[in-house]
């Protein structure tokens, strides 16, 4: 079985998992600036401005995970309608995201020893897609094909 239809296919794919991955990464870079933003003042108080500044990044770290929610919720529903004409586009898109995903969970593992991010701010991201994947497939079983 071939994995792409076309070089079309595989390029979208190429971009949509570098991007997922550069935000992805974003975020973790984000965060763990956040965390060690609030631990470097070793004496556990923080000031006012120190406590927007972690807030400020707060806010972006949110920011690039809604980014990444909202790539994925729009590939998500293009995917779902081109899925009408042919079922196999939207099989792909679940198999490339399910490799991403494990993927990012892989990563997460690593940047678990090289961060001081927990692990579960590490795998917040993928919450809400895997979530929509798993209550999109009883969807796809049920899409009907156009002939």
């Amino acid at each position: 079985m071939k994995l792409f239809n076309s070089k079309g296919e595989r390029i979208f794919y190429l971009i949509y998992t570098t991007i997922m991955l550069l935000l992805y990464l974003g975020f973790v870079g984000v965060e763990n600036h956040r965390i060690t933003t609030g631990t470097a003042n070793g004496s556990g108080a923080i000031s006012e401005e120190e406590g927007q500044a972690i807030a400020q990044i707060g806010a972006w770290s949110q920011n690039l995970e809604l980014i990444f929610l909202g790539l994925f919720i729009i590939v998500m529903i293009v995917m779902y309608f081109r899925a009408f004409k042919n079922k196999e586009v939207i099989k792909l898109f679940l198999v490339m995201n399910t490799v991403l995903f494990a993927g990012i969970i892989v990563l997460s593992l690593l940047l678990l020893l090289l961060t001081s991010v927990p692990f579960g701010n590490l795998i917040q991201p993928l919450f809400f897609p895997v979530l929509l994947m798993l209550i999109f497939l009883p969807f796809v079983k049920m899409m009907k094909v156009e002939k």
